[in-house]
């Protein structure tokens, strides 16, 4: 099986020239008299700076986006199994023969600038089928990276941190910033049942107090009575509190300086 790191070497050593090659320039470099992979041709033949801004947002600055050419062989084919994915087709198997510099794991995104992301399987297949030709451009990605980066939000961006010489990542909606870009993901949003239940804010109390819960004024401290002896005069806490008002003001009537037992 191939993998992704086989793709065409930068250096191929020749004594003399041997033809024309795609994408290489015969020279004698800093590796030797050979074949060296013509950087211009590849820049300029690169479809992936138009390809970007296509994506869809949450994944469209994903790292492992490369380019690479499909060979197919007259007989032996593509060699390639695929998978229909929402991200594109998803590479489930590379046989030897012809061999591709794409490996299991990955996903084509885009074949010759065609976006495969968002399509059915029929109308995915049709798009490949057209464009399945030997030399055919196909931009491809990690299916753990792309998957990974559309759980996250997209108003999470990632940055450098010269100081301590490490990634982290920042917020533009919270202006937060943080390590990882788990712990800058939004709360879930209440649903409108819950968000209907809540009582409306009151204009004056949020002008006085902002978001903060005003403070709720103390508690008045109810005064302990024995249920017992209230139960034996057949009394409630009601009649009780008031005949001890009574007293009270019968007392200070008389100017006696207070009420003892």
């Amino acid at each position: 099986m191939s993998s992704a790191g086989e793709s065409r070497p930068f250096f191929e050593p020749a004594d003399a020239f041997g033809g024309a090659r795609v994408g290489y320039v015969f020279k004698l470099g800093h590796l030797g008299l050979g074949y060296y992979v013509d950087a211009a041709a590849a820049q300029a033949d690169s479809q992936l700076e138009e390809l970007r801004p296509r994506l869809p947002e949450k994944w469209r600055h994903c790292a492992s986006l490369r380019q690479e050419r499909l060979k197919v062989h007259a007989t032996a084919g593509a060699g390639i199994a695929l998978e229909h994915s929402e991200f594109g087709f998803a590479i489930v198997g590379v046989d030897e023969n012809p061999g591709q510099a794409v490996a299991e794991g990955e996903v084509i995104v885009a074949v010759e600038g065609r976006l495969m992301a968002g399509l059915s399987a029929p109308q995915m297949q049709a798009s490949f089928q057209k464009r399945r030709v030997d030399g055919a451009r196909l931009q491809v990605a990690s299916l753990a990276e792309v998957r990974h980066l559309n759980t996250l939000d997209p108003s999470i961006i990632e940055c450098w941190d010269a100081q301590h010489q490490r990634v982290y990542y920042f917020n533009k909606k919270t202006g937060k910033s943080g390590w990882s870009a788990e712990e800058l993901q939004a709360p879930e949003q209440p649903t409108a049942a819950a968000s209907a239940s809540k009582a409306p804010i009151d204009i004056a109390t949020f002008l006085s107090h902002g978001f903060a819960k005003p403070r709720e004024p103390p508690k008045p401290k109810k005064r302990k009575v024995d249920p017992a002896a209230a139960a034996a005069a057949g009394k409630d806490e009601s009649d009780l509190a008031r005949e001890e008002r009574a007293r009270w003001a019968h007392w200070n009537s008389g100017e006696r300086g207070g009420y003892t037992e």
